[in-house]
């Protein structure tokens, strides 16, 4: 389970770096970046939707698909408009001093109208009663955990700084994913003492401590490589140990949420599309949960 769980690790990683250093020269259009946030995202709704079928609120799957498919175009609207030189339709929105956080108003105005459209729906399906209700809540649960949480996580993408946001990125994935690991090689090598086992049995008080070490060093590590080159800005030493402290407890967060919600379906994991992880949402769960507080940390500390 550990060996495929690093091989599928290394291979992750090494296909992220790629797409993201040749998308370097598609900026700011990024479509490789779009073309893998679409496939994480909508596999990561897809398995979401099929754990929700478990409980009184499934969702319909068909609405879940295209509102999280509406949430992710929208992030593109504000950067894409810019470009084609109809910057001053956006009222201002993308413009300083605010424009990092005024951009995240393009997803939240789609996903109103998701909510909306979802009423619709499920009003025009209304046979008996009993179903709506649920039905609605499970599909706007589904697209603000994958659409809203994740549009934290896309936008790092076009944050101002050296290489469109090549670093932030690596801050967030390095230290959600570096918690994952430390928490699950500790757990198993030293793990004694439950953590919450009623939300998930397997997880130990020691793992989450090695997480939350193994998430500060990935951040010190990060903040090493851009200390040592010519063309990059970090956060400091000292901002980089808050940034793995602070990412690495709320990506443990995410996990046992994540955790919650498949012992709620009676699931171990989301699916087997991801070999030694389980489903793309059991990728996904750290960094959903951590990105936006990522993405806060990095307007206070970055450059």
């Amino acid at each position: 389970m550990l060996g495929t769980r690093v091989v599928s690790g290394i291979l992750i990683v090494t296909a992220l770096v790629l797409i993201l250093l040749v998308d370097q020269w598609l900026a700011p259009w990024f479509p490789l970046w779009f073309g893998l946030a679409a496939a994480a995202m909508g596999m990561g709704a897809f398995e979401f939707s099929g754990l929700l079928e478990e409980t009184v609120s499934r969702p319909s799957t068909r609405s879940v698909l295209g509102g999280v498919a509406a949430v992710l175009v929208a992030n593109w609207i504000p950067h894409v408009l810019g470009v084609l030189g109809d910057s001053n339709r956006l009222s201002g929105l993308v413009h300083e001093p605010n424009a990092a956080v005024a951009v995240l108003a393009w997803p939240l105005l789609s996903f109103v109208g998701v909510l909306m459209v979802t009423f619709v729906v499920q009003s025009l399906q209304f046979e008996v009663p009993g179903r709506a209700v649920a039905a609605i809540a499970g599909t706007i649960l589904v697209v603000a955990y994958i659409g809203l949480l994740g549009s934290f996580i896309v936008q790092l993408r076009w944050l101002d700084g050296c290489k469109h946001g090549l670093l932030p990125l690596a801050f967030l994935i390095a230290t959600a994913k570096g918690a994952d690991i430390g928490a699950y090689t500790v757990g198993r090598i030293a793990g004694r003492h439950k953590l919450w086992p009623a939300v998930s049995p397997n997880k130990t008080i020691e793992g989450a401590f090695g997480g939350l070490v193994f998430a500060t060093l990935a951040a010190l590590a990060v903040e090493t490589v851009a200390f040592y080159s010519d063309s990059l800005t970090g956060v400091g030493w000292a901002g980089a140990v808050a940034f793995g402290v602070v990412v690495g407890i709320v990506a443990q967060v995410g996990d046992l949420m994540e955790s919650m919600v498949k012992r709620d379906c009676r699931r171990k994991d989301a699916s087997a599309a991801v070999p030694g992880f389980g489903g793309v949402l059991d990728v996904l769960d750290s960094l959903l949960f951590s990105a936006p507080v990522a993405y806060g940390l990095w307007l206070c500390l970055g450059p």
